[in-house]
């Protein structure tokens, strides 16, 4: 079995970073990620509660809709933008954190490829090294044995 590496390991590319990035925040948006769901069994509960966020700057969500089923009231609320940008620096921290452990794993497996193939490299080296000095030895045995006992039988005329 011969170790090939084919290829490098990639290199940190700050607008593949970005791309991540903004997959990130696209989804961060579109998804229930950007909203604080509110929930109470009572309505003046749940309405105090929308009220309260709604005062902290909070608003009503369009993307979802709005549950007044006796018992059980629910909504969901658009955080504020300071919020969204808090919890966004953090996802690009993580993305970007993610991205590095990544390339990290990517160049650890490079390097131990790397190993085995230069300790198969040595390897086969030395197999021919005592492969060529064995053969060297078999030469010079051969040629002794030539010397003291000739190659063919004498046969006098």
């Amino acid at each position: 079995m011969t170790i090939t590496i084919k290829g490098a390991p990639r290199k940190f590319d700050q607008s593949q970073l970005k791309q991540r990035q903004a997959g990130y925040h696209h989804m961060y948006r579109n998804t229930a990620q950007c909203c604080t769901p509110v929930h109470d069994e009572i309505a003046f509960g749940f309405l105090t509660k929308v009220i309260e966020l709604n005062n902290a700057g909070y608003t009503l969500s369009s993307k979802y809709p709005i549950s007044t089923s006796p018992m059980s009231y629910h909504a969901h609320m658009v955080k504020p933008d300071s919020v969204q940008v808090v919890e966004l620096e953090a996802i690009d921290e993580r993305v970007k954190q993610e991205y590095i452990d990544e390339l990290q794993s990517e160049l650890t497996e490079y390097r131990e490829l790397l190993r085995l193939q230069l300790l198969e490299k040595a390897e086969l080296a030395e197999q021919k090294k005592i492969a060529d000095k064995k053969a060297k030895l078999n030469a010079e045995v051969q040629k002794e044995i030539d010397d003291a006992f000739g190659i063919q039988v004498v046969v006098p005329e």
